[in-house]
Parts: C-alpha cells; structure tokens; sequence
C-alpha cells in the first residue's frame, strides 16, 4: 500500500516529454504512480490528498549556493543587505558594535561597489567605528573585503605589499592601502584576524539554512566552496549521520590557485568518508576570473576606453594541468566565469581534459557566465558543459547596470546573461541564487525574472527597463533550469529533478498554477508544501 496519494493536481512532471499530470503516489520516500485520475481510480494508499487544482512541480535545486558560508553570516555577522545609500552600511555596523562590545573581531557581509567610488570604501569610514580591533566588511558578492586600518596593520599590509594579478589592493594617491581588498588572493592577506568558526557553529548554521531553503521549496542544495579547512563538512556529515539532513546536500571542494595542490590529496578520501545518499561531494571549485563591478572578470576584449581586459585568476596552464589532476580523480570541475576570456581558458582546458582521457563521462560546470562569446556555445555543447546561470540578476540592476556594467562594458552590457540564445544552441542550463550574493534564494523569483528579464516589481511591458529581451524563457523552461537542469549538473538525474516513477519523491505545492499567473506576479505564488524524500519538511 502507498503512503500518499495526490489527486486532482496541475503536475508538471518535467520529464522528457514535458508530460502534465494529475495524480501522484508515493510510499517510502519513492514516487510509485504518475497518471491521471481515473488511472488512480484503484491505488489505495494510507492518505489521499486532494490538490484541489493546486501546482505540483518536482522540489527546486539550487545548484550553487554557499550556504554554509551565508548560514554563518546570517547567524554571527553583521548583515548590510538591503541599503539605499551608504550611511547605511555605517548605521548598521555602529548598531552591530554597540550590541556585542565583547567580540574580538567584527565581521559583516552585503555592502554593494555602486555606493562608493572606484577604489572602494575607505579604511577611515571604520576606524571611525572601531579603530582598536579588527573589522571585515564582505561585500554583496563576496570578491571584495573592506578593512580598517588596524587590520591592515596587524596583517601587515602597506605601500609595498603586492598581489597576484586579478587581485587588486585599492590604493590612496600615495600608495597607502585604501581598505578594500579584491578577489581572493588579495582577501587572504587577512586571513590571520578572520574569526573561525568550529564544528558546532556550522551544526547549527546549517541547520538553520536548510529549513530557510526549504520555505522556497528546494529540496537539493549544492555549497560550492566546501574548504578542507575548516569543520564544516565535518558538520554536514554529523547531521547526515544524525539522520538531521531535510535537504539533499551535493557540495565541491575548495581549490587556491595560490596552493593548488595543498589538499588535492584529501579530495578523494573526504569523498568517500562522506559518500551517501543524502550527502555528496563530487566537484572541485576554481574561479576563472573575478566580477566586472571590480574590474577582474577576464574579457576577449577591453575594458570600455581601456587597454585593459582584466586578468585571468589562474594562470591558463596552471589552471589546465589542474584540471587534468582533477578529473583523473573522477571529480567534475565547477568553474567561476563572468568573463567571455575566462570561459574560453575554461573550455580549453576541457579540451585537454577531452585530450588526455577521451572516453571520461564529464559533467563539467561553469556557473554565472555574464559575458559569453556566442563563437564559444559550440565548444560549450560538444564539452556537454552545464551552465548554471543566475537568473535572479538577469535584469538592469539598480546602481549596476547604469553606473559599472554600461560604463565597463559599453555594448556588451546589453548582451549580458544570455539564456535563450544558449537554451537554442543546445547548452544544458541550470539555475542558481550563489545565496548570499543573492540573500532571498527563492526560485520563484529566479524563474520570474528569467521570464521577465526585469527586477521583482518591475513593468515587464517597459521594454527600456527589460535586459535583453531576446533572452526572455518560458516559465516552463524556467521550471526546467531549476529542476532537471540542476539535476544534471550535480549527476542526479536518475534520483531527483523530474517527478517520474522510481524517483525520489521531492516536490513542491504551489498554491496557483505558476503558467497561468501573470509573469510579474509569479514570485506571489506561495509555496504550500515542499516535500523531501516523502515526507514535508516545509508547510505553508
């Protein structure tokens, strides 16, 4: 006997065949039926449940998402998301430093570039806060860090100090560090005063994030940056073991283009310690390039006005020789790229992947993909690459698109996030929020905006407020980047992504049929149930 039978629902099954369906059974977490009404006439199970018209779709992936990472912010740092000008940021960090007078070090999250100039907040903005102990303020994005001076002093950092290209140390007109630190290797000069979290704050960080997830109906969550480090992936596996997991959990292992082969040793034994059904490791992560609002995405051609295309993070050979090392340990390689330059270093590492073990079955990843030469799509294809795009910025970001990408990027910036064009060259393509970059990672509003190309509450019939229309997709194949696009991604595709029989039964309610509501109103939706494994682990 089933344990649960839906009935009468608006199901889009998302298989192959697109197939709409009306009924669903499940017994021990698995789908057992898929069909109309009258073919579930004669299941019994042990309840029934009428949908009374309502959606079901197969739970949401989010196939990038740092959220261990975003969990910790949000439960121990100071949050900065959310300004409309920059007194703001300083509003909320005097707040921040006034509650807790006792922490060592104070560290937040969210500040936007658009707010400040070029070279980035100041140093002196915080030293008037708090000149005696260390501060780090992330920015949105995460490729940024901004620091009072007595970071800067304690980590030693002055007119000399230099870093690799593609990281930038922000410099007043003598030289003296500004206070704003890019891209990675830059950010690890700081590294020495960052607060470290154990076991247990990553226990209870997790624990948290997976039921925020689980409110915008994602039953999978892949973190992208899983440091050998540090105790987080201890921390996912003690919950697994616990049987505490809700959501699915895939994750890729850290890489450092300056240690690259630090932990590369590890890689293959931490898989197979935490190697289950629920918990995945499968994917080594590297970044390409940096982010165009800093000047380090990795472009075929110039900066606007520039002689300058920004600089590759890795460089190329490093990087393939890498690669090569990875994938003759099985794992798939999760790349970083904004830039069209750092996507072509990518796909030519591929090709030597390609090169030195032809018969391999890839599932490389390249995620965000801003800037991409149309020449390149065919090398996308043939590599089966999966683009996991982002479509909640697919829109003329406010302070953004007007103030950095135009001015950057001149026409480029109009040809940003391509998705239909790559959908009709036959590029695989899947969906993610990169959470906390984007602090709401709700796949409705993802699928909106890739339906709409404009921002949440935005007129999509203002064709001067729309980013690229051409690119629009239909809700339906939004619904498809989110959940069978993902699922091939992260090589799931045979348990989840698709509501078809033998699957497991991770789904979602929504409370209106999402291909009838307007386009503009299709984050309204809300979500009723999401159902992990068969059993709710969220409820509206």
């Amino acid at each position: 006997m089933n344990d649960i039978l839906y009935t009468n629902g608006v199901i889009f099954t998302v298989d192959d065949d697109k197939t709409m369906a009306e009924a669903v059974a499940v017994k021990d977490g698995k789908i057992t039926f898929v069909g109309s009404n009258a073919e579930a006439k004669d299941i019994e199970a042990k309840e029934t449940v009428d949908l009374d018209g309502k959606m079901m779709l197969p739970g949401f992936i989010e196939a990038h998402a740092h959220a261990t990472w975003g969990a910790i912010d949000a439960l121990f740092k100071v949050a900065l998301f959310g300004a409309d000008n920059a007194d703001y940021y300083v509003r909320k960090i005097k707040e921040f430093v006034q509650e807790r007078p006792d922490l060592p070090v104070y560290e937040g999250v969210g500040w936007e570039n658009p707010f400040f100039g070029k070279e980035g907040p100041s140093r002196k903005i915080l030293d008037e806060i708090c000149s005696d102990k260390p501060m780090l303020m992330w920015s949105h994005d995460k490729h940024s860090v901004w620091v009072n001076t007595y970071t800067l002093e304690m980590c030693g950092i002055t007119k000399e100090t230099q870093v690799p290209p593609g990281n930038i140390i922000e410099r007043e007109a003598d030289g003296t560090p500004r206070g704003t630190l890019r891209e990675f290797a830059a950010i690890a000069l700081v590294d020495s005063v960052k607060p470290v979290f154990g076991k247990e704050h990553y226990k209870e960080a997790f624990s948290w994030v997976q039921k925020e997830f689980a409110k915008y109906g994602v039953t999978t969550i892949m973190d992208p940056l899983l440091d050998p480090e540090e105790e987080a992936i201890d921390a996912i596996k003690e919950l697994n073991d616990e049987g505490k997991l809700i959501c699915k959990m895939r994750g890729a292992f850290k890489s450092s283009e300056a240690e690259p082969y630090k932990h590369i040793d590890d890689f293959a034994r931490i898989r197979e310690e935490v190697d289950s059904h629920m918990f995945k490791i499968e994917q080594v992560k590297m970044f390409a390039d940096g982010v165009v609002e800093g000047k380090t995405a990795y472009l075929k051609e110039p900066y606007e006005g520039e002689d300058y295309t920004g600089d590759p993070i890795w460089e190329p050979g490093a990087m393939t020789e890498f690669c090569k090392k990875v994938d003759a340990l099985d794992f798939d390689i999760h790349v970083h790229s904004i830039g069209d330059a750092a996507t072509a270093m990518t796909l030519d590492a591929l090709d030597a992947m390609k090169a030195a073990d032809p018969d391999r079955d890839r599932r490389p990843v390249i995620t965000h993909l801003q800037v991409v030469d149309p020449e390149d799509y065919p090398r996308l294809v043939e590599h089966k690459v999966a683009a996991v795009t982002n479509p909640y910025w697919h829109f003329k970001y406010r302070g953004f698109f007007d103030d950095i990408e135009l001015p950057y990027l001149g026409d480029r910036a109009y040809r940003e996030y391509p998705m239909k064009s790559m959908l009709d060259a036959g590029i695989i393509l899947g969906g993610a929020s990169d959470y906390n970059v984007t602090p709401e990672p709700a796949p409705l509003r993802g699928i909106q905006t890739g339906v709409t190309r404009v921002g949440i509450g935005e007129d999509p019939d203002d064709m001067d407020l729309v980013l690229a229309p051409e690119e629009r997709l239909t809700t339906a194949q939004m619904v498809e980047v989110f959940t069978k696009g993902n699922a091939y991604a992260l090589r799931m595709e045979d348990i989840t992504g698709s509501i078809e029989v033998g699957k497991c039964a991770d789904l979602v309610i929504l409370e209106e049929n999402i291909f009838q509501v307007p386009a503009a109103d299709i984050y309204k939706v809300k979500i009723v149930q999401t159902i992990s494994e068969g059993k709710v682990i969220y409820e509206g």
